[in-house]
């Protein structure tokens, strides 16, 4: 099965309207070594009444299940840079669907199984990807890059 990340981003409608999205994308401005990834399967950023949203989307395609420790691992990882985080997979253990924060995206029937918690990232490092996402893409150019500030559109 080939992952087609437009079915992924589309189908996960909670955040608002995908108004951009890429693959591969470093979570931070730095080389972590000490995290489970360093690239991002998935970036993707919604938008919903003026605010705009950083959604990290990681991918596994194994036929096993993905358990507790995977699972945590990696929202550990993108919980610094956004504001949702979920797990793809076709299989999860009991363990991994009682997990609070993390959302999980089933690849075998394309859609949200268990809606995440917002996530509170570290303000600098979330402003920081935002920053890179408007620069390098040239989109998004009315996006605020800290995830508290409010645009004057909203009042």
């Amino acid at each position: 099965m080939t992952i087609n990340s437009n079915a992924i981003v589309n189908a996960i409608t909670e955040h608002g309207d995908p108004v951009f999205h890429t693959s591969e994308m470093h979570l931070k401005p730095f080389l972590c070594r000490e995290s489970v990834c360093n690239l991002a399967d998935i970036i993707a950023v919604y938008k919903r009444s003026e605010r705009f949203y950083i959604v990290g989307i990681e991918i596994k395609e194994w036929d096993k299940r993905v358990h507790k420790k995977v699972a945590v691992d990696y929202m550990e990882t993108y919980r610094h840079t956004c504001e949702y985080f979920y797990l793809a997979a076709k299989k999860f253990s009991r363990n991994t669907l009682k997990l609070a924060d993390i959302g999980l995206f089933d690849l075998t029937e394309m859609k949200v199984i268990k809606t995440p918690e917002y996530l509170y990232p570290d303000v600098e490092l979330r402003a920081n990807i935002m920053k890179r996402i408007k620069n390098n893409f040239k989109v998004l150019t009315n996006a605020v890059d800290d995830p508290f500030q409010r645009t004057i559109l909203e009042f």
